[in-house]
């Protein structure tokens, strides 16, 4: 299992995706705080928003050129439990990479990029940082 770490100095982290199969496996997600404060780490989770975004680049294929991108995104929700007193939470979230085909190509496609980003962060003025429990399958950093 590795640890990434996200926070408003470092908001975003790419992975390649290097094949059909390749997938992240998001364990679980703590949040530390240097304000140690009870109210610290509720006051950041309601602020601030993860986001996940699968994309795949569209090139003419003689030319090399760009043509258009293809995009999927989604948050990643951390709500916290009434009676929950520490920030950690248990997501066991997979993201899998996905087929799909281009116009009217039927040659099966794949996205080649995952992104992690948080937003909301102008909102932000706690020194916070969210520690992700990952697991990667067939991907690079």
């Amino acid at each position: 299992m590795e640890q990434i770490k996200l926070n408003k100095e470092n908001p975003k982290l790419e992975f390649q995706l290097n094949a059909e199969d390749s997938y992240l496996l998001v364990q679980s997600v703590s949040l530390s705080c240097h304000d140690n404060t009870g109210s610290a780490w509720t006051n950041f989770i309601s602020k601030v928003r993860l986001k996940a975004e699968l994309n795949y680049i569209v090139h003419a294929q003689a030319e090399g050129q760009f043509i258009d991108d293809r995009k999927k995104e989604f948050p990643i929700h951390l709500a916290p439990d009434v009676n929950q007193m520490q920030a950690e939470f248990h997501l066991n979230l997979l993201i899998k990479n996905e087929t799909f085909t281009v116009g009217i190509n039927p040659e099966i496609k794949c996205y080649n990029t995952l992104k992690l980003e948080l937003h909301n962060l102008e909102n932000l003025d706690e020194d916070c940082t969210l520690t992700l429990h990952i697991q990667k399958h067939k991907m690079d950093a």
